[in-house]
C-alpha cells in the first residue's frame, strides 16, 4: 500500500511539473499552443510565458503560474472573517458559463442560450413546454400553468399591480381620476369611483386584479400568502420545494440556477475563519493540508508550499 500511495504521489508531483500531462494534452495550453512531448509550443517551437498577463486561456479555463487549468470544481469564492464584525468578500473568475456553487465552480450550460418564453433552457438546449403533459404548474416553468395536465400559456392571465388612482386595462395600469385617493382591500378594484368585488371573474380573455390569480378560468384571492414555508415556491396555492425547480436563469437566494435548475448554494454569504473555504456551507480548514498544486488543491487566496496550503489572506 506505501509502495502504491509513493507511486500516486510521484505521478501527481510529475504531472503538476509537465507543462501538460499526457492526459490531458491541448486543453492546458494557452490559445494558439499545441501540447508537444509534454509541452506546451507555439507554432515557432517557444515556450508559454509564465506570467498570467502574457498569455490568452481558452475558454472556462484560468491561468495559475502559465498554464490553462478547467474551472469547473475549481474551489472558488470565499467570505472570510478579517475583523471583528467583519468579512472580506474574495470573488473568484469561473469562468463565462460558469457559477460559484457550495465552494466549487460549475457550468451552466445554459447561459448565454436564448430561448423563448414557452421554452426552457435543459442543460444548454431550448425545450418547448406548450402542450406537455404536467400534473402541477412548477412542472411548466416560470412562465406557463398547467390546466387539464397540459401546459398552457398564460399570457392572458397577467396580473395588474396599479397604484391607486389608476384602473387595469388589458394588463397595463391606466390613470382614473374617479378613483384617487381609493384604496380597496384585496379582491376588490376601484370602478367609477367605487371598490368592485373581482372574485369569480372570468379570466380567460383578461387579466386578474385586486391580488387575485386565475385559477380554472376564475379570479380567486391568492391562495400562496404566508402559506408555504422556507426554501419553498407557491403556485396557485401548491408549494414546492426550490431543490430542482424549473427556471430561467434565477432563483430565490440562496438558490442558483444552473442548467435550468434550482440548486441550493450552502456557502451563499457562509463566512469562515481565516485559513478555511467553504464547503457545501461547512467552514473547512485548508491552511496546512497537503497539496501539489495550490489552484487545485488549495482554494481561492492559497499558496502551496512545501506541499502545504497557505493562507495569503491578511487579518487584523
Amino acid at each position: 500500500m506505501q509502495f502504491i500511495l509513493f507511486i500516486l504521489l510521484n505521478y501527481l508531483f510529475v504531472a503538476t511539473c509537465e507543462r501538460c500531462p499526457i492526459f490531458i494534452g491541448d486543453s492546458e495550453c494557452p490559445l494558439e499552443y499545441k501540447c508537444t512531448d509534454n509541452k506546451c509550443l507555439s507554432p515557432d517551437g517557444k515556450l508559454p510565458s509564465l506570467d498570467c498577463n502574457m498569455i490568452k486561456c481558452p475558454s472556462m479555463t484560468r491561468c495559475h503560474q502559465g498554464r490553462c487549468y478547467p474551472v469547473v470544481g475549481l474551489a472558488c469564492n470565499r467570505n472570510v472573517l478579517v475583523a471583528n464584525s467583519t468579512a472580506g468578500a474574495i470573488i473568484s473568475d469561473c469562468g463565462k458559463r460558469g457559477k460559484c456553487v457550495n465552494g466549487r465552480c460549475v457550468e451552466d450550460r445554459c447561459i448565454g442560450v436564448s430561448c423563448k418564453q414557452t421554452e426552457i433552457c435543459r442543460d444548454g438546449r431550448c425545450a418547448e413546454l406548450i402542450g406537455t403533459f404536467c400534473f402541477s404548474s412548477f412542472d411548466c416553468g416560470p412562465n406557463l400553468d398547467c390546466i387539464a395536465n397540459r401546459c398552457t400559456s398564460t399570457t392572458l392571465n397577467l396580473q395588474c399591480i396599479c397604484d391607486p388612482g389608476e384602473t387595469c386595462q388589458q394588463g397595463k395600469c391606466f390613470p382614473d381620476p374617479s378613483c384617487t385617493n381609493m384604496l380597496c382591500e384585496q379582491g376588490s378594484v376601484c370602478m367609477n369611483g367605487a371598490c368592485v368585488s373581482v372574485i369569480g371573474r372570468d379570466c380567460t380573455q383578461d387579466v386578474c386584479e385586486g391580488n387575485t390569480v386565475c385559477i380554472q378560468g376564475h379570479c380567486l384571492l391568492d391562495p400562496c400568502i404566508n402559506r408555504c414555508p422556507i426554501d419553498h415556491a407557491c403556485r396557485l396555492g401548491e408549494c414546492r420545494h426550490l431543490q430542482g425547480m424549473l427556471c430561467h436563469s434565477q432563483c430565490p437566494h440562496p438558490y442558483e440556477c444552473v442548467d435550468g435548475r434550482c440548486t441550493r448554494n450552502d456557502c451563499a454569504r457562509k463566512v469562515c475563519q481565516w485559513g478555511e473555504t467553504c464547503e457545501h456551507g461547512l467552514c473547512v480548514k485548508v491552511e496546512d493540508r497537503f497539496c501539489t498544486l495550490a489552484i487545485r488543491d488549495c482554494g481561492e487566496h492559497f499558496e502551496c508550499e512545501t506541499n502545504k496550503c497557505h493562507d495569503k489572506l491578511k487579518v487584523a
